[in-house]
């Protein structure tokens, strides 16, 4: 090819690029002219918005987490809450927590309560806290919450908080009345009952017979696994175990003792004259009781 036409089609080239040059430099003079803090201003309020908006489904999702463990009966923990609803913002947890507290009690008539640490039945397990404790000055907690109802009393009513529909109204109100019914003799015998006296008051309220959902021993089994009973066996040479049931966690929680008292006194019919001074001494109840006040603890 000729050296004049390869100049030729050089400068052709270089012409058609000359209008985009100019714009370019055009746009490079208003972005060095404009005003740095308006931009950085602008990224900030960006970033914060970004941020509200992902601290807010970090409460929701901290909601949803809360909502679906109390369906299944299991403890919110905190351990969970970080690994499931936090992650990486493990940071916020002081502030989530918080927020999710406030929506809990404004939308749906809750709040979550942290469990009472599980305490220690056997020897065995005495003499390893009673080691912690003298290595470690700190407090035991449980770190494992459920939430409970912050409704007022009036609306603590079966006609407003009916039992669940899953897996029906009348197996929910019946396992219910049973935990509840387990709980209130185990406290009403000082706080711990054998086994075989168990089985006994059992046996008298035949609870094989009206356990719509399944066996005794499977429901009491399930009982204890959701916290509301324990079950302390104590080993033994060459006879039977001890077996003890006590009050499990959950059941200190939701089966406090004036709801004790509003069952036993439904139940017991005709009430004599120092019928509440005898429950009231019974349940460690310091204040008298109203009669007539609450059967909640069937709506909890």
């Amino acid at each position: 090819m000729p050296q004049t036409q390869r100049r030729r089609r050089t400068a052709n080239h270089d012409e058609s690029d000359e209008p985009r040059r100019r714009r370019q430099s055009r746009r490079n003079n208003e972005w060095d002219d404009s005003d740095p803090s308006e931009d950085d201003q602008d990224g900030d309020v960006d970033m914060e918005r970004t941020g509200d908006g992902a601290e807010d489904q970090l409460v929701k999702k901290l909601i949803r987490y809360a909502l679906a463990c109390e369906y299944a009966r299991i403890p919110i923990r905190r351990d969970g809450i970080r690994d499931k609803v936090l992650g990486s913002n493990s940071r916020l947890f002081k502030r989530v927590f918080e927020e999710a507290q406030l929506q809990l009690r404004k939308v749906f008539g809750m709040e979550m309560v942290e469990l009472p640490a599980k305490e220690k039945r056997t020897l065995k397990e005495k003499q390893k806290a009673n080691a912690r404790k003298a290595a470690s000055q700190s407090t035991a907690t449980s770190r494992q919450y459920i939430l409970v109802s912050t409704l007022p009393p009036e609306y603590k009513s079966q006609s407003i908080i009916a039992p669940s529909r899953i897996p029906s109204s009348s197996e929910e109100a019946a396992y219910v009345g049973f935990y509840t019914m387990v709980i209130s003799l185990v406290v009403l015998n000082g706080g711990e009952l054998s086994d075989t006296k168990l089985r006994r008051y059992l046996t008298r309220m035949n609870a094989s017979q009206n356990l719509p959902m399944d066996k005794t021993d499977n429901v009491l089994q399930k009982i204890v696994k959701q916290g509301y009973v324990d079950k302390v066996v104590e080993k033994s040479d060459g006879d039977d175990d001890a077996v003890t049931w006590c009050i499990g966690p959950r059941g200190r929680v939701e089966v406090p003792p004036e709801s004790i008292a509003a069952v036993v006194t439904e139940v017991w019919g005709e009430l004599p004259d120092d019928f509440d001074e005898k429950l009231q001494r019974s349940l460690g109840i310091l204040e008298p009781r109203q009669r007539g006040v609450g059967n909640t603890i069937l709506e909890e």
